[in-house]
């Protein structure tokens, strides 16, 4: 059989923000960065209405912990832009927006098991981050981490730079991936995690610039030259590691992270663990809610926390909480098998895009039924670049002219022996292909 040549995404760019909206297939899309994933209810009530004054409705939870308002028109931009800058989450220009890529712990301060609340830390990185006009050089895509442990641990959250709590005055930072293989660079007290993001931030800028392709990760610079290196850049601000030690980050579902082994993901949906504060976590499928929605949570609930899962955190939820939320399509349950489907906005949300792959991907969750149980994803791509998840799925399907191609432990656009499927045969197909995986035939 002759393979296909594989799809070419199409590149886009920086990525979007709220001084820096991006053009989309339905109008402009604002990303919003919220310090510390910590969005007061009033707050939330206000970017509703504003996604709903000057947008479509439509919000998204991106795998950064940052909401995305869509749909918005041209003659909104401005008000939109104004609304959130009173409620702080605006910076002066473009350049100091875009680097404020930071993650942090969205159970920081809820949960009593972690080693440290680090919201304050959050907010420290993210001002030095606006503030530090060296750093608006980083590439807009590099990112930090900052994690103080316990239930909901960022272990496979992947970054270029991680602050993982060890303790509740110290830091392990490690440099480019997820908690198992981010390679570590030393430890680093509280008081001194901004001067590290700017020494971190200018290193990363000076060594890159001496290679013959500048890497535009943190990864790609560790590989490519000697982790010493950069650490002499940082003294006396990084302390080493205790020569043939094991130092712990403590956190429920953290084994030893020097072991073989990748922690596992944390399961903050109910019926898995709890954190110690009364919460209720809802999710959505493929991260999107609409804005009627997110008025509702908010009005239900004190404080929402944006998590990296594409899910909320409702902190003090009312005695209705969970009634209102399933009344408006939440997933309330993590073994909800809508949790298992990935997609990309589609045809209507990207002008890339030539298939609804939400109801493609709804579908195969209604036609393949139990089947998904045994499986981790499946990843409907509107084109071969993989925005919701580049990576290896289960089952891959990448649109291409209105039609699919399927592939099993692929990347979207890897090559694939089943193609040009209309997006009923797609799903057909998907679920063939689990029923022969069952029966081993």
């Amino acid at each position: 059989m002759t393979m296909p040549v594989a799809n070419q995404p199409r590149r886009r760019g920086a990525c979007p923000g709220v001084l820096a909206p991006m053009q989309v297939g339905d109008g402009f899309l604002l990303r919003v960065r919220v310090p510390a994933g910590v969005l007061p209810a009033d707050h939330a009530r206000g970017i509703a209405e504003l996604g709903d004054r000057y947008g479509n409705g439509l919000i998204d939870l991106s795998q950064r912990g940052t909401l995305q308002l869509r749909g918005i028109a041209a003659d909104g931009l401005e008000p939109v832009t104004e609304a959130l800058r009173g409620m702080g989450y605006v910076s002066g220009d473009a350049a100091s927006e875009a680097v404020r890529n930071v993650l942090c712990s969205p159970t920081a301060g809820l949960d009593l098991k972690a080693a440290m609340d680090v919201r304050a830390v959050a907010h420290t990185l993210d001002a030095r981050l606006a503030e530090d006009a060296e750093l608006h050089r980083l590439p807009p895509k590099f990112g930090w981490l900052v994690c103080g442990g316990g239930i909901g641990h960022l272990a496979n959250s992947s970054t270029d730079v991680r602050f993982d709590a060890v303790d509740a005055e110290r830091f392990r930072v490690s440099l480019g991936g997820t908690l198992a293989k981010a390679v570590p660079l030393g430890l680093c007290r509280v008081d001194d995690v901004a001067d590290v993001v700017s020494a971190l931030g200018r290193a990363f800028l000076e060594l890159r610039a001496e290679l013959p392709e500048p890497p535009r990760r943190m990864a790609g610079l560790v590989a490519a030259i000697e982790i010493e290196e950069i650490g002499a850049r940082l003294a006396p601000s990084i302390s080493p590691l205790p020569p043939g030690e094991r130092i712990k980050v403590r956190g429920t579902h953290l084994m030893d992270f020097f072991g073989d082994a990748e922690p596992p993901h944390p399961t903050l949906l109910p019926g898995g663990e709890k954190e110690q504060a009364p919460v209720m976590v809802t999710a959505f499928p493929f991260g999107r809610l609409t804005a009627t929605t997110l008025a509702a949570l908010a009005a239900a609930c004190a404080e929402i926390r944006i998590t990296p899962w594409r899910a909320l955190i409702l902190v003090a939820p009312s005695a209705d909480a969970e009634r209102i939320a399933e009344a408006h399509g939440a997933i309330l349950s993590h073994t909800d098998r809508r949790l298992k489907l990935t997609a990309c906005s589609g045809a209507g949300g990207c002008d890339v895009g030539t298939t609804d792959t939400h109801a493609t991907a709804l579908a195969i969750a209604d036609r393949a039924g139990p089947l998904l149980d045994p499986v981790r994803m499946v990843h409907v791509s509107g084109c071969a670049k993989g925005c919701a998840h580049p990576a290896i799925a289960d089952v891959t399907l990448t649109a291409r002219d209105g039609v699919y191609d399927v592939a099993l432990n692929a990347k979207p656009g890897d090559a694939s022996p089943y193609t040009g499927l209309s997006p009923a045969d797609a799903v057909a197909r998907v679920a063939d292909l689990l029923t022969e995986e069952s029966t081993g035939a």
